[in-house]
């Protein structure tokens, strides 16, 4: 198990702070690509950027200058405005970073890490049983923005009942929908406690691919076709050769794309009618488990 090691930066004033950022309406996900795209910049020229974040939980409980101390600052906004930095808008942040990371196929880091995270992690790995590996699973069955993008419950509970039969440690970050086993930071501990993630569109997915570049990854997409038409013109006009894509920005990434049916959508107690993703989730178990085999024996 790897774990980044303290931040070593220079002290602030030193710095090279040459823009600020504002990710105040970014999801976890947008964050994480934020961040890739700020860390390649930060390694190509040495630059380093402030934050303006006004997210009413993400700035408090998961502020990225903890956990990327070498790429970006922990600046007030007064300090922002008192250097007079210009905002680097990153424009579509998807397409952006989607053509950037073509370019430089490379892994993100997580660059610090509160020492009780890795210390959780040990204890963690240190709990599953000999010989069962650790899959951690985030069910994405809770993302209101797109139905597309959406898990059943049934095909996830599949899967991980699957896993087990095939002898693997299996933890799911939501065993219910919206209900987390624990803060960001238990999070990150399972993260890095794990020898697989399978995870949908959702920020999980993007934490990993950053925390855990060293570990196989399963992401079980949605066809992106559609928002690939609507972002079509904007690509074209900007001259980028990719199209629109969220998937994780990792060298290393399974991807399996959800099939699309007519299914019934409970929103509270409205039931829907909406086309939606499924999946086969005994056969994601196998693809994980010859996934884990490939990554062991390499």
């Amino acid at each position: 198990m790897q774990t980044p090691t303290p931040s070593q930066h220079p002290p602030e004033e030193d710095a090279q702070v040459t823009a600020f950022v504002d990710c105040s309406t970014m999801r976890l996900g947008d964050r994480m690509a934020c961040a890739w795209m700020a860390q390649l910049r930060h390694r190509q020229s040495g630059e380093r950027f402030a934050l303006i974040d006004r997210h009413p939980v993400l700035a408090r409980d998961f502020p990225l200058p903890r956990y990327f101390g070498e790429t970006f600052v922990d600046w007030s906004e007064a300090q922002i405005a008192a250097a007079a930095l210009p905002e680097w808008n990153m424009g579509n942040l998807w397409l952006t970073v989607t053509n950037a990371f073509a370019a430089h196929p490379q892994a993100g880091h997580f660059e610090t890490l509160p020492p009780a995270i890795a210390a959780q992690a040990r204890e963690l790995a240190a709990s599953t049983p000999a010989g069962r590996p650790r899959i951690l699973i985030h069910v994405l069955d809770d993302a209101p923005y797109n139905l597309a993008r959406r898990w059943r419950r049934k095909d996830a509970d599949a899967l991980c009942d699957e896993l087990r039969q095939l002898g693997a440690e299996v933890i799911v970050l939501n065993p219910a929908s919206a209900q987390f086993i624990g803060s960001f930071e238990r999070m990150l501990a399972e993260m890095l406690a794990a020898d697989l993630f399978i995870g949908g569109d959702t920020g999980p997915s993007h934490v990993f691919a950053l925390l855990c570049a060293d570990r196989p990854q399963l992401a079980v997409y949605p066809s992106m076709l559609r928002d690939q038409r609507n972002f079509a013109a904007e690509q074209a006009s900007l001259g980028l050769a990719l199209p629109w894509n969220s998937l994780p920005k990792r060298p290393t990434l399974r991807v399996i794309e959800m099939k699309r049916r007519r299914t019934l959508i409970w929103r509270g107690w409205q039931p829907l009618l909406r086309r939606a993703g499924f999946f086969d989730g005994r056969d994601i178990a196998h693809q994980a488990m010859a996934e884990l085999a490939a990554h062991t024996k390499g």
